[in-house]
């Protein structure tokens, strides 16, 4: 596969497991190759960074070249997510900002849901 790799991590281990962060429920997509080699994914998430759409897949599977916990990003080609094709991130300084971006956003989703458990319940 020709698209860039970087690490992250969502605070545990291995997906497929009773951890808190929410990674076991995390969708898991099949992606095609351009040689038409269909992997498996697990979704992490999209957002929008100056103007365009990237996704982020970590592996669900063995892939060769590709280990356990790297974060795959790409770009969103289109206008609907879900037929959206996926273009690999050339730019190493683009993908090293896309990157850092998500784990900003991870970490603020991570804290929100702390801070929501952490809130008084209304016994009214």
């Amino acid at each position: 596969m020709s698209e860039k790799e970087k690490k992250c991590n969502c605070g545990c281990d291995e997906h497929g497991h009773d951890c808190e962060c929410g990674c076991e429920d995390e969708d898991i997509v099949e992606l095609t190759t351009e040689e038409g080699k269909k992997l498996k994914f697990y979704f992490v998430g999209t957002i929008e960074y100056k103007g365009k759409l990237y996704s982020a897949f970590e592996p669900a599977e063995q892939i060769d070249g590709i280990e356990d916990d790297d974060l795959l990003i790409f770009e969103l080609s289109g206008d609907d997510e879900e037929t959206a094709d996926l273009l690999p991130v050339e730019d190493e300084a683009l993908l090293d900002e896309v990157f850092e971006e998500f784990c900003r956003v991870l970490e603020e989703e991570e804290l929100a849901d702390e801070a929501m458990e952490l809130e008084p319940k209304d016994n009214n």
